[in-house]
């Protein structure tokens, strides 16, 4: 959806005023006289990169969100009932309300206890249920601060916490699956999870809400704030080079708190290619192809537009084509500058760079195992460390690159291209002053 700016202030002053209305006639009973729904909506809002391109998705993803109260008071909660779906990754994250949404606790698939019992993984990426999803289960919402230790966490348990920032009308509830198994359709072959409110007034579906007008607004809501892009994020394009960004920090579309990124700013005027290497770590495939102790639930490469936020492409670790020493090397330019060894029949994997002048590449790691030598959180703990100290022979190489160096050092393995890549453009960059 791409609203023109006054469409997009009148619908942002309809909310406003249909939000403060019902604010006026609906108190919420939690303290917050501005929480315009009283149990909660369904799903409102599916978000991927086919329907709603914004916020440096993965092209795997599918984000479904609703609204929940502030806090709806008398140690009511919202229970979360479905199916594990076929997917290789889902999980339930709550925010504050605020965009770009807050972060405040997550519920991974990794210690979802299916209803029939049962003890997940000590390893979060190892896939749970690994009999085919077959299972349910039941989550509660409750309206309590996490833990700070989670060791204390009650079991099937998403915290809400007990407020929310002056202004905010209520929180979000997002509902996140990355890879569908291959076959596999919409949400994993699955519904939507079962959303239930439970109170002194018993148990309501909320897929019959009576909440009807403040869904309404907050459908209306979600729509509209989506259309904004997400501002870029002010590192050196020119000095091309992966940084650690946490999947809990500031400055990320609704961030994932399982996830942890490296990124780099980019732009294609330095240089026709963007030449990318790093070790790719062990991830599970899928039912009944499945490794006994992976070293991430998932992992992928991406491609974004950095003013837009539109996600050009994404390689997941399924896709990407490995050399001989575990090691990938993927080429990222526009479609008339591909080289043309830049195939995986020579071992090569490319990605389009967008139509956009500045791009952000992206890899994304999800649930790594304790201990894993190349978790990203490591060189998120230590930001100013090199990769190298933090990751090390997972610490990953990016480059700009010109198509005859590519072409005179392809057939000699990435680690060799990576380094007349970066000595050629050094060369020219310090002619140039860049």
């Amino acid at each position: 959806m791409n609203l023109g700016m006054p469409l997009r202030a009148a619908g942002l002053f309809a909310l406003l005023s249909a939000t403060s209305l019902i604010a006026e006639a609906q108190l919420g009973p939690g303290g917050n006289p501005l929480q315009t729904v009283r149990y909660g909506c369904d799903w409102t809002n599916t978000t991927d990169t086919s329907s709603n391109n914004t916020g440096f998705l993965d092209s795997t993803a599918t984000y479904t969100v609703t609204t929940l109260p502030v806090n709806p008071g008398n140690r009511s909660r919202i229970l979360i009932r479905g199916t594990f779906p076929r997917v290789r990754y889902f999980s339930f994250q709550i925010y504050d309300g605020f965009r770009p949404g807050n972060f405040v606790d997550s519920v991974p698939d990794a210690i979802i206890t299916p209803t029939g019992g049962g003890a997940p993984s000590a390893n979060p990426a190892v896939l749970p249920l690994d009999n085919g999803y077959t299972a349910t289960y039941q989550l509660q919402v409750i309206y309590r601060d996490p833990p700070a230790n989670p060791a204390n966490r009650l079991p099937n348990t998403l915290y809400a916490g007990v407020g929310a920032p002056l202004g905010v009308f209520n929180k979000t509830l997002l509902y996140r699956t990355y890879l569908p198994n291959t076959g596999s359709r919409g949400f994993g072959s699955t519904e939507l999870p079962d959303l239930i409110y439970e109170g002194p007034e018993g148990r309501i579906d909320l897929g019959n809400t009576p909440d009807t007008q403040g869904c309404a607004a907050a459908r209306l809501g979600n729509d509209l704030l989506r259309t904004f892009p997400v501002p870029g994020v002010g590192q050196n394009q020119a000095r091309i080079a992966f940084r650690p960004v946490s999947g809990r920090g500031a400055g990320v579309f609704y961030p994932n708190g399982d996830s942890n990124y490296l990124r780099a700013q980019t732009g294609r005027l330095y240089a026709p290619l963007i030449v990318v290497r790093a070790r790719l770590p062990v991830a599970p495939v899928q039912p009944p192809l499945l490794v006994a102790d992976p070293d991430v639930r998932y992992y992928s490469l991406c491609q974004n537009d950095l003013n837009t936020s539109r996600n050009v492409g994404c390689l997941t670790d399924r896709d990407l084509r490995v050399q001989a020493d575990g090691s990938f090397t993927a080429v990222i330019s526009t479609p008339a500058n591909r080289p043309n060894l830049a195939r995986p029949e020579f071992g090569y994997n490319w990605l389009p760079f967008g139509d956009q002048l500045n791009g952000l590449t992206v890899l994304r790691q999800i649930l790594a195992k304790p201990g894993f030598e190349g978790d990203f959180a490591k060189a998120v703990a230590r930001p100013t460390q090199p990769l190298s100290n933090t990751l090390g022979r997972f610490a990953p190489d990016i480059t700009y690159c010109d198509r005859a160096t590519f072409t005179a050092f392809a057939a000699s393995g990435g680690a060799a291209l990576v380094d007349a890549c970066r000595k050629n453009f050094t060369l020219v960059g310090g002619l140039l002053g860049l």
